[in-house]
């Protein structure tokens, strides 16, 4: 079925699995979300609907979501479910879950109870606890790292520089902006070493897409530039979301995961 976001190793495998032993169509599979950003349950419900349209087309599944609509990409998805997986996919937003019971198989919001053959739960998310046992995953909620975005020094612990998902920020938690922060990061400690000041306004770049079929991805390109004034990184004119998901995006999106891994590991 391809790769899952957010899944590996065994998180993957046992989701696999339980699809592959669910019964055909009897029960409704549920994706429960409940987290601060990111993409993941709508691709993993693509995916997974992916292979139930292939081996087990009277299966559905439900996305218990917590937020008023979906977080990103979301017209383009909306536009995908429709499509290729017209009536398998359902999206439930304002809808927390609160519960799961693992020997029933029943998920409960706080205005439904969903029960389901197989659940893929995604937790409210956090920084590592690496982080937090350094001393680095400081916030109110401690859940994440605060930074000086302009070095990406802990603001917590000197000369300990976050990147990436753990950063507490309005930025996407993406594999682009990780990249970008890296070498805004390198660039910031090297002129920190030569006694020279960084550069002030530091400027990223955010790319991304998401699989919608074997054939067909969406995408959503943005620029974002920092403020020092307000402190956080700004949005800039242009760039968004693809409402539409197409086979050129897909030849775009693999030549972007070959072109990204190349850049990182060089």
């Amino acid at each position: 079925m391809g790769a899952i976001p957010s899944l590996a190793g065994q998180d993957a495998a046992d989701l696999r699995d339980a699809m592959m032993e669910q019964r055909k169509g009897e029960r409704e599979t549920t994706v429960m979300r409940k987290y601060m950003m990111g993409f993941t349950p709508e691709e993993i419900a693509q995916l997974a609907a992916h292979y139930f349209k292939q081996h087990k087309p009277r299966s559905k599944i439900i996305m218990l979501d917590g937020h008023i609509d979906i977080v990103s990409k979301g017209p383009m998805f909306k536009a995908a479910w429709k499509e290729p997986y017209p009536g398998m996919i359902e999206h439930r937003p304002n809808n927390l879950v609160t519960t799961f019971d693992h020997k029933t198989m029943v998920v409960s919001s706080e205005f439904d109870d969903v029960k389901a053959d197989v659940v893929n739960i995604v937790p409210l998310q956090r920084a590592p606890r690496i982080c937090k046992d350094a001393g680095l995953r400081t916030d109110a909620l401690d859940r994440w790292c605060p930074i000086d975005f302009v070095t990406y020094e802990s603001t917590s612990v000197p000369n300990i520089h976050v990147i990436g998902d753990p950063v507490l920020s309005n930025m996407p938690k993406s594999v682009h902006v990780s990249n970008n922060q890296a070498k805004i990061c390198a660039a910031a400690i090297i002129e920190l070493l030569n006694g020279r000041q960084p550069e002030p306004v530091p400027v990223i770049g955010s790319t991304s897409y998401s699989v919608t079929s074997d054939k067909t991805s969406g995408a959503i390109a943005v620029v974002m530039r920092y403020n020092p004034a307000t402190k956080v990184y700004e949005r800039q004119p242009m760039g968004g979301t693809n409402p539409l998901h197409s086979e050129l995006d897909f030849a775009y999106g693999w030549a972007w995961h070959e072109n990204i891994w190349a850049d990182t590991l060089a």
